[in-house]
Formats: structure tokens, C-alpha cells, sequence
């Protein structure tokens, strides 16, 4: 193209087009409209104000500027045609076919039925506007089911009453499909719903064209406009508000409630500016919304004529009044109203911190609360008490019908329940008490639960006369409580007679028989080495009751860990067959511990090796450490432990459930022992383990941040 267009060029293009039958533009590369013919004009430019195509036919800007020759699809077919020697585009526009609509970028949803009036064909917009993701959820269906049902068939009453004949669904829409009577209601297939235009024509072979456009929010905008429109005219009526009328902000008019509001004279008014009847803080913000022809209501400091405030609401309108807009303000003195708003709000305030701090109470609670209707329906429950009964939005509403559903309960359980609860609604009990238990799914131990309600009062109404508290308590702790005590008092039993029994038969044998010195001599043995058994017995006892009750007190001071463990298991190795041994650093390896605790560890995780490996004939001891931290492991070659037992290894009580390691014996304190003593020191204490593969005991402990060993 030229880089510029001579004026007579220009005059004999304008003459070519304007001697076209068809219409036709001329335009630039960004799409400005320079040229049209009549036939364009006739047809297209209802809008003076549209000065480009893509104002014109809604094109989007990413096809500009114009690189080449091309055809736009939109609701109309553009072919675009460079003009030679010019910097000009010719546009000819042709109307669509039906079948070109449904490739353009028309923002409507389009459908083609067969002749039975079922769709067969749909675009692009119509599966995102009725949202349907599938052929198979819409192909096959008639446009009525779109529809809002009941105003088609108000619509059909109307329309048969009038033509005096029943109206096919069809006939119907075709006799509805102009102007003003065309807008229905539309149903997605997700439910919702919104207003549509719809354009039905009948096309070849019995079949026919919708076409619905969304004017949703054109309906939205129509409801607000008569909703001022009303407020408008219902203020401007009265006579207890101010009515102020204004022209960019210069009073005009006023009536005599404005007079009352601000205490001064209607003549005083009139030439002065509105923000004078306004708080200074407040200037910005109404200035900003005369600028802005704003019309909703708002809520503002106003300031009377002398000087005092005075809280007002305002509902804006600009109006038209002898071809001179301006705006008129009724204004709402809202004082008094204001306080009670104050003071309902402190009340509301007062209930709602109230209603809070009872919920969270309950929320908070670990027993689960219901309160039902008389009936038996729910009126409230805390969480406890929902994830008990797994309640969800739609599950029944009523406590008897719940507990026909609370899962894991067992048959013989929920009948019992049941039928208390039946009784209780039914007035025969005031109160009732029952425990259950619900075996968890994968779960080996069970929850345990009690479970008892009671009739409450309520102020007389002519509903309700009563209502029912319902708890239910989990009693869980409380039973694994009972389970340690019964394993207490079994263990403590077992352990305490065996040592006793053995003290007790040698005793009787040195008393009342007489023995050998060789015989008195082993007699006296066993029966130390059961008084020392049953010594650390009851110490175990005491230290872990110390321990859990935070009454142990520790000595720190900094030592050598790879002496302590030395002296430890030198002097052990005199008492046992076993082999030890010990692979320690050059490092002497200070910490900053309990000495005396840190060996009992020590002597307790080399004991249970040597016990727990009877068919081996050494364990392995190892030290070693870093920069911040030291640590020591203890290895056998015994029996091992299964893995399921790892996390409760370090219990309590908690005995392998294994015949081997049972026959061997122990309280199952030793281990809960040592890791409260490394925990308090800020370590930590594990294990790894194989069955019949041995195990590995390891502890560590922070070092002593001084590296010199005194």
C-alpha cells in the first residue's frame, strides 16, 4: 500500500462505493470507520457514536492492526480487502448463514432441532451457558426443559385462551419469539437459573433456530433502576425528610424539613454549596460522589448552621428539570435512630460474647452434648458430639433416628439404646445412663463411652413444654486407665511373689533344715540375688512414679560419657557370661548430665541385651559423637522385637506380646524409665529391631559446649 493517499484517490473510491448496492466501509488498519455507503448506513448505523468496526459487530482488539486480507466472523460475515495504493481497507458485510453462526464468536447460545422439536445441533456458548459438558446430557431434548416449567405454562394458558386451541410447544415459543415478549426464565443443568432473551425462527424441513442470549444482568440493572426510581419518589413525597435540591453542588431549593435539620433559613441556603451542610472531616468523600453522579444511599456527619452535628442519611438523584440536569439530595435526620442502633448493638454485642463464650465452652468440651426438642429433633450439638455420631447436613434430624446410624455399634447395643431413648421421649424415665463401646475399624482397641441424658425445663410456651439434654462421654482414658491398673496390680503381683516366694522357701529351708555348707552357701546366693531383684523391682516402681509425678530431681554436672560407659561396662562384665564389646573414640566426650541417671540407662539397656539374648554369647557397645552431639547404642543378637511393637515399646507396662520374650519376664518399666530420663535431658532414645535378627538400642545427648575436660 501507498504510504499516503492522494484526495483524489479518496473521491473516487468514496463515488465507487456510494454506487454499491451492498453495504460496504472503508477503513484503516486499526479499524477506524473513514467511509460508508448508504446501503451501510440504511442498514447499520443506528449508533452515530460507533466510530469502529469493533464497536460496531463486538470484535475483539487482538485482530488489529490489520496485517493482511481476511474474512471476520462475528454476527455478520466481514470480508476485508486491502484497496491498492492506499492505506485503506474495503469491508464488505454479508449477513450469516445459520450454519456460519455457530463458527463465529457470537455470544449466544444456538440450537437447531429436527422436526420433532428435539436439539440437534448446539455451539460452543450454549454448553458453557447452560453448563453441560456432554452431547448426551442435552441432544435429544426438547428446548422446554430449559424452560422455567411453570411460566410456560402460564404463558400457554394465556396464549390457548386467546387463539382458542391447544399450542404445541413450538407454536408456543414462535408466538412469543418477539420484542418485549421474548425474555424467560432459563434453568441451567446445575439448577441455577437466569433471564434470557430468546430468537426462534422455523427453518426448511419442519425444523428450527434458537437463538438465547443472557440478559441477566441488563435485568439487574432494569430492577435497580426502578428500585431508585421508587425510593425516589417515596422520599420526594414526604415531608418529615429534607429535600434539597442542587446543581453541581450549589443549593437551589430546599423545603422546610431542611430548615428543621440544619436550624436555619431556606433563604441562607440558596447560593451556598452543599459541602456547608457537611462535616469537614466528610468533604472529600461527598464532593467525590456529586463528581462521580453517584445515586445510592449513604450515611454522613452533617453540620447545622450552628455549628453542631447532626447524623444524616442521604439518598442522591440526579434529575432533569427545564433541560437542566441537576441533583436532588433527600436527607433522613438518623440520630435518634443511631443511638438505638448503639444501644441495640451493645446489647446484641453483650448476647453474642455471652452465646460465644457458652459455645465455645461447649465446643471445647470433651464430652459430646446434644439438646433435642421434646421430639427428639436437634436443637444443638457441639463437635464432640457431631463427629460421634457422624451427623452431615442431610442426615436425619432426630436423635432416635441417629442412633439407628452410628456406625460400628453392634446390634444387641444399639437396640438397647434405642429403646431407652424411646422411652425417655416418651415420658416413662427423666433420665437415663448407658455405657457402649464401638470397635474402630483397623483398630485393635476399642472407644468406650457413656452415654446419659435428662429431661429439661423450659419457660412456658405453647410449642414445646420440655426438651432433652443428651451427653455422651468418652470414657476411653478412663478404660485404658483401668487396663494399666488391672496390668499394675497383675504385674506387681507376678513380679513381687516370685522374688518373695524364692526368699521365703530358702529361709525356711536354712531355718528348719539342716543343710550343707556348700548347699547353705548357694542358698544364701539365690536369696541375694532375689533381694536385689526385687530391690530394683520396687525401685523401678518409685523412680517411674517419681518421674511421671515431676518430682525427680537431677544432679548436673559436666563428665566423660566414654569413662562413665568404661567403668559401667567393666564392671558389669564380672557379672555376666556374656562377651562385651566396647568400640569408643579417642574423644573423651563431654556432656553436661546426671551422672547416676545417665549409668542407670546404661545398666538397664545392658541388662535387657543380655536377657533378651539367651542364645548369644556377646553384645556390641558403641560411643561415638560430633560436634553437638554424643552417642551410644547397645546391640544384641537375641530375639528381637516386631515392629508393630516399636511405638508402644517405651510404655509403661507394655510387655512384647511374645511367648519367648514372656517366659523371660520384667516389669516393662525399664525402658518407659529410660526414656523419661533421656527426654529430661533433652535427648532421645530408639530402637531397631528384626525378629530372631537382635536389637539396637541408641541415646543421644546434647554434648557439654565446653571442650576441655577438667
Amino acid at each position: 500500500m501507498a504510504e499516503h493517499s492522494s484526495p483524489s484517490s479518496l473521491r473516487i473510491i468514496h463515488s465507487t462505493l456510494r454506487a454499491m448496492k451492498e453495504p460496504v466501509l472503508l477503513v484503516d488498519a486499526d479499524g477506524k470507520i473513514h467511509f460508508h455507503n448508504d446501503a451501510f448506513q440504511h442498514q447499520f448505523m443506528t449508533a452515530p457514536d460507533k466510530e469502529t468496526i469493533q464497536e460496531l459487530f463486538s470484535i475483539t482488539d487482538d485482530l488489529f492492526p490489520i496485517q493482511q486480507e481476511t474474512i471476520i466472523l462475528t454476527t455478520h460475515q466481514l470480508t476485508v480487502t486491502a484497496i491498492e495504493e492506499t492505506d485503506y481497507f474495503l469491508v464488505h458485510v454479508a449477513s450469516l448463514k445459520i450454519e456460519d453462526l455457530f463458527d463465529s464468536t457470537l455470544d449466544a447460545a444456538l440450537f437447531i432441532t429436527d422436526p420433532e422439536f428435539r436439539i440437534r445441533v448446539y455451539n460452543e456458548v450454549a454448553s458453557t451457558l447452560f453448563r453441560f459438558d456432554l452431547a448426551e446430557d442435552i441432544i435429544g431434548l426438547k428446548p422446554t426443559i430449559l424452560h422455567d416449567a411453570k411460566e410456560v405454562a402460564t404463558r400457554r394458558q394465556h396464549l390457548e385462551q386467546l387463539n382458542l386451541k391447544d399450542l404445541s410447544d413450538e407454536q408456543l415459543f414462535l408466538l412469543h419469539g418477539r420484542e418485549a415478549e421474548n425474555e424467560w426464565t432459563y434453568h441451567r443443568l446445575d439448577g441455577s437459573t437466569f433471564h434470557g432473551r430468546l430468537y426462534m425462527t422455523r427453518l426448511p424441513n419442519d425444523t428450527y433456530f434458537l437463538l438465547i442470549q443472557d440478559i441477566t444482568t441488563q435485568k439487574q440493572i432494569e430492577w435497580h433502576l426502578t428500585k431508585s426510581e421508587r425510593r425516589f419518589r417515596l422520599f420526594s413525597e414526604s415531608v418529615v425528610e429534607a429535600v434539597i435540591f442542587h446543581d453541581h453542588g450549589i443549593i437551589i431549593d430546599a423545603n422546610r424539613a431542611a430548615e428543621v435539620i440544619f436550624r436555619t433559613k431556606l433563604e441562607k441556603m440558596k447560593g451556598k454549596t452543599t459541602l456547608e451542610l457537611i462535616h469537614p472531616d466528610h468533604h472529600a468523600r461527598v464532593l467525590q460522589r456529586i463528581e462521580e453522579h453517584r445515586e445510592e444511599p449513604y450515611e454522613v456527619l452533617g453540620q447545622r448552621a450552628d455549628g453542631t452535628s447532626v447524623e444524616i442519611e442521604v439518598f442522591p438523584r440526579e434529575i432533569i428539570y427545564n433541560n437542566i440536569r441537576m441533583r436532588v439530595a433527600v436527607v433522613r435526620d438518623i440520630t435518634e435512630r443511631k443511638k438505638i442502633e448503639k444501644m441495640l448493638e451493645r446489647e446484641k454485642n453483650a448476647i453474642m460474647r455471652q452465646r460465644d463464650i457458652t459455645q465455645s465452652i461447649l465446643q471445647a468440651s470433651n464430652e459430646g452434648f446434644l439438646l433435642t426438642e421434646e421430639d427428639g429433633s436437634f436443637i444443638f450439638m457441639n463437635v464432640k458430639a457431631r463427629k460421634l455420631l457422624d451427623v452431615p447436613g442431610i442426615a436425619p434430624s432426630k436423635i432416635q433416628e441417629r442412633i439407628s446410624l452410628i456406625p460400628n455399634l453392634d446390634l444387641n447395643t444399639r437396640f438397647d439404646m434405642l429403646r431407652q431413648v424411646e422411652e425417655l421421649l416418651a415420658g416413662k424415665h427423666s433420665e437415663l445412663s448407658f455405657r457402649f463401646t464401638l470397635q474402630r475399624p483397623n483398630e485393635s482397641s476399642p472407644l468406650y463411652f457413656e452415654f446419659y441424658a435428662t429431661a429439661i425445663k423450659k419457660e412456658k410456651s405453647r410449642i414445646s413444654r420440655h426438651g432433652f439434654l443428651f451427653v455422651f462421654r468418652d470414657r476411653t482414658e478412663e478404660a485404658k486407665m483401668d487396663q494399666v491398673k488391672d496390668e499394675l496390680v497383675s504385674t506387681v503381683s507376678h513380679e513381687l511373689r516370685t522374688p518373695l516366694s524364692s526368699i521365703l522357701g530358702y529361709m525356711e529351708l536354712l531355718r528348719y533344715r539342716e543343710q550343707p555348707a556348700d548347699k547353705i552357701k548357694r542358698y544364701v546366693e539365690i536369696v541375694h540375688e532375689e533381694t536385689k531383684r526385687l530391690t530394683t523391682l520396687l525401685n523401678e516402681f518409685l523412680d517411674i512414679q517419681r518421674l511421671e509425678g515431676g518430682k525427680q530431681e537431677y544432679i548436673f554436672t559436666s563428665f566423660s560419657l566414654r569413662d562413665l560407659l568404661t567403668s559401667t561396662v567393666d564392671a558389669y562384665r564380672e557379672t555376666v557370661e556374656h562377651r562385651i564389646e566396647l568400640e569408643l573414640p579417642e574423644d573423651p566426650v563431654l556432656v553436661f548430665a546426671d551422672e547416676h541417671k545417665i549409668k542407670q540407662v546404661m545398666l538397664n539397656l545392658l541388662s535387657n541385651a543380655i536377657k533378651y539374648s539367651p542364645q548369644a554369647d556377646h553384645i556390641q557397645v558403641r560411643l561415638s559423637a560430633n560436634e553437638e552431639k554424643a552417642t551410644f547404642s547397645v546391640t544384641d543378637y537375641g530375639l528381637g522385637i516386631p515392629q508393630n511393637a516399636f511405638d508402644k515399646l517405651f510404655t509403661k507396662f507394655y510387655r512384647v506380646d511374645n511367648s519367648d520374650i514372656r517366659k523371660i519376664g520384667g516389669t516393662g518399666l525399664g525402658l518407659a524409665i529410660c526414656k523419661e530420663i533421656i527426654e529430661s535431658h533433652g535427648g532421645a532414645i530408639s530402637v531397631e529391631s528384626e525378629i530372631n535378627d537382635g536389637s539396637t538400642f541408641t541415646v543421644v545427648l546434647e554434648r557439654d559446649p565446653r571442650k576441655e575436660w577438667n
